[in-house]
């Protein structure tokens, strides 16, 4: 009987109800928006991170992480395919790529620039989807000498596809070596600080220009992101059973900007949250007090009736859950919907600090961020109840039923 006469009680003043809901609604929309596009950074961050450049696991030969290597490869994998084949048995791997990082400097017989080389195998590399081609064709197993280069480096160097140039590193004994390459294609990351000094090449290649037949590291790209943290506890038992000398990492311990970007967005998220926290308290208490104002001769007549001090209290407590619960589930009809029309817009937004191109606006919703979004708002409005009841409910009979 109680809930039933406190629902109704919402809609005796319709016009300050609706403008209370409305708040709320504007509320729930705000966070379920800025929530899906958190979450939707969150995840193409996340993929583009792995696929682009550290895949889901890394494995090297142990002491790599921790040792300063004076010489290229000095910690590098020697039997690669004994641990590929080991680790590619299990049906949660989708494959396993090796790579060979590394740096020198390159020259097109006019003017030399650094680099920084990631040696793959390139049909590996295609099924990574790690860069956008802007001009040219990708690496090819059968072009040892042909290499891709970020569209930065090829605009300072001032070359095209088809084009010679000369790269030179040192080689795993410490001296130097020199390779004539040829300029397969010019790739786009995005971010301008790689694509400034990236170089792509064969391994093949690069072990040619190395002098060598190890490589550095072995990338293990997984079916579904989730399950990293179980794969590599079972790699990390497999390999200790074969007493191999291999030691692992996660993508998670090496992507530093993903992690920034991630305490930065959850801050901002924070911040609305208690802004939307401060507005719904502030516009539920002001509704409940005007009603308790406007109905203060009637809550005097209930308490000299018998109706009990602790039953006005809960009444209007009541009120504000309502309140919230209608707010909450408007609110998120709204923002699904809204959510679902900005993801159909094409809109493009500009590019992030230290990229070059724009990308398109994603909302990704879930359904813990509708419950979150509810809960916050049925809470707040129950919060904001609770001293407006208390007030009611301390009302003096005589007072109340005297007031004009």
């Amino acid at each position: 009987m109680l809930p039933r006469i406190a629902f109704r009680n919402i809609f005796r003043n319709r016009r300050r109800s609706a403008i209370t809901l409305v708040v709320i609604v504007m509320g729930v929309v705000g966070l379920i928006l800025f929530g899906g596009y958190k979450n939707a950074t969150f995840y193409s961050l996340r993929e583009s991170t792995i696929r682009n450049r550290l895949g889901h696991l890394q494995v090297y030969q142990r002491g790599y992480s921790t040792a300063q290597a004076s010489k290229p490869l000095e910690y590098a994998l020697d039997d690669v395919a004994a641990v590929r084949a080991a680790i590619e048995r299990d049906p949660r791997v989708k494959m396993t790529a090796a790579q060979i990082t590394l740096m020198g400097l390159i020259s097109n017989g006019e003017k030399s620039e650094t680099f920084l080389a990631t040696a793959v195998e390139p049909a590996k590399e295609k099924l990574m989807l790690s860069q956008r081609m802007v001009s040219g064709s990708p690496l090819s197993d059968r072009e040892s000498d042909g290499i891709i280069i970020g569209r930065g480096l090829a605009q300072s160097m001032n070359v095209k596809p088809g084009d010679y140039l000369t790269i030179m590193t040192t080689t795993v004994a410490g001296s130097l070596n020199a390779m004539d390459v040829r300029v397969a294609g010019i790739f786009l990351t995005g971010m301008k600080e790689y694509d400034d000094r990236a170089v792509k090449m064969p391994i093949a290649g690069a072990q040619q220009l190395l002098q060598t037949r190890k490589v550095e590291r072995l990338i293990v790209m997984l079916r579904d992101t989730e399950e990293t943290e179980r794969v590599r506890s079972d790699l990390e038992r497999l390999f200790a059973q074969k007493r191999w000398a291999l030691e692992m990492k996660g993508w998670s311990e090496l992507a530093t900007f993903y992690h920034q970007v991630v305490l930065l967005y959850n801050g901002i998220f924070s911040f609305l949250g208690l802004i939307v926290f401060a507005i719904v308290i502030l516009s539920v208490a002001n509704t409940i007090i005007m009603s308790i104002f406007e109905r203060t001769r009637e809550i005097g007549t209930m308490m000299a009736i018998g109706t009990t001090r602790r039953r006005v209290w809960s009444m209007f407590l009541l009120e504000g859950v309502f309140v919230g619960i209608l707010g909450g589930a408007i609110g998120i009809s709204c923002g699904y919907a809204l959510a679902s029309l900005l993801n159909h817009a094409h809109i493009m937004l500009p590019p992030p600090p230290s990229y070059t191109e724009g990308y398109l606006l994603r909302l990704r919703t879930a359904p813990s961020l509708f419950v979150t979004t509810f809960l916050i708002a049925v809470i707040t409005a129950t919060f904001s109840a609770i001293l407006p009841a208390l007030r009611a409910s301390r009302l003096k009979i005589v007072d109340a039923l005297g007031h004009i």
